[in-house]
């Protein structure tokens, strides 16, 4: 994969490297609901990994949902570098150099690879506290979703941006819908949508495809509905129209494929569930571009 920085010494300490390639074919539709989530021991102790995505090769790709094991409060994530996540529930505590921080739940946040000599950032996953201010622990206490391999060599830009900062809301690409852009580098771009009311649209926002994962309420599209905890990967042939329950927010992805597709392919979803998708009015728009955002950080 072409101007990807992730070497596969670089792969994080709690991904093992041994692992066989997981939907490695960007030319395959993938759909993963939570209900066939499949939880594995990380290597680092207390953490539990859901892998979404797995290339091999020099420039290995890696995108996965992080979560603490039962009875477990706080797990280190070790140094890391190339990442890419958004804090689903609880915090990351993050330590480079001197300097120490804590991203709370809905910070997005890139990390490219540091210049020479610069501090990598080490990092942990802790729960929430409770109303009564005392320390959760287990699966449903923290959560986050983190790729690595998908920034390029030349994308430099650190972000730390507060999704539930209300002012970074713009309209969307059709009525009733808003986005947030997070990040843009060349063809790639990275944001949340939110739904306001039932209606539809078809992003145009790169011509090689888009990764989704549905954070609140319910996606859907012709082929089904999608609740919290989805993870979908769509190449150009299976680009079809989304629409969202009111209050619906996904985090929204494209530009990143290496590759384009095969177009005269028709993939299908990965899993076999038979579902029905919800009846709304469907708009064809050219959507919010973020291509080239500058965004201030949070």
């Amino acid at each position: 994969m072409s101007d990807r920085s992730t070497t596969a010494s670089a792969l994080p300490g709690w991904f093992d490297p041994d692992l066989p390639p997981l939907h490695d074919d960007l030319a395959v539709r993938v759909v993963l609901p939570p209900s066939e989530a499949d939880w594995q021991p990380a290597t680092r102790p207390g953490l539990e990994v859901r892998l979404l995505e797995h290339i091999g090769g020099d420039s290995p790709r890696v995108s996965v949902q992080l979560r603490l094991a039962a009875g477990t409060e706080s797990a280190s994530l070790g140094t890391s570098v190339d990442l890419e996540l958004l804090v689903e529930r609880g915090e990351i505590g993050c330590s480079a150099g001197e300097d120490e921080d804590v991203w709370p739940a809905r910070l997005y946040v890139r990390l490219p690879v540091e210049e020479e000599g610069a501090s990598a950032a080490t990092l942990s996953l802790s729960a929430e506290e409770d109303d009564a201010g005392e320390g959760r622990d287990g699966p449903d206490a923290a959560l986050v979703y983190l790729a690595t391999g998908h920034i390029a060599a030349s994308d430099t830009e650190r972000r730390r941006i507060d999704t539930t900062e209300p002012s970074r809301w713009l309209p969307g690409p059709v009525a009733g819908t808003e986005v947030m852009p997070l990040h843009g580098h060349g063809t790639s771009n990275v944001m949340m949508i939110r739904w306001l009311g039932a209606v539809a649209f078809r992003p145009r926002l790169d011509p090689l495809g888009e990764e989704v994962l549905v954070v609140a309420g319910c996606l859907h599209d012709a082929d089904g509905d999608y609740p919290v905890g989805t993870w979908i990967r769509n190449p150009v042939p299976a680009w079809q129209s989304w629409s969202g329950d009111p209050g619906t927010l996904v985090y929204y992805k494209s530009g990143h494929f290496a590759a384009s597709p095969d177009e005269e392919s028709v993939p299908a979803a990965t899993n076999s569930s038979e579902v029905t998708g919800s009846t709304t009015t469907t708009t064809d728009s050219g959507g919010a571009d973020a291509n080239g955002a500058r965004i201030d950080d949070a």
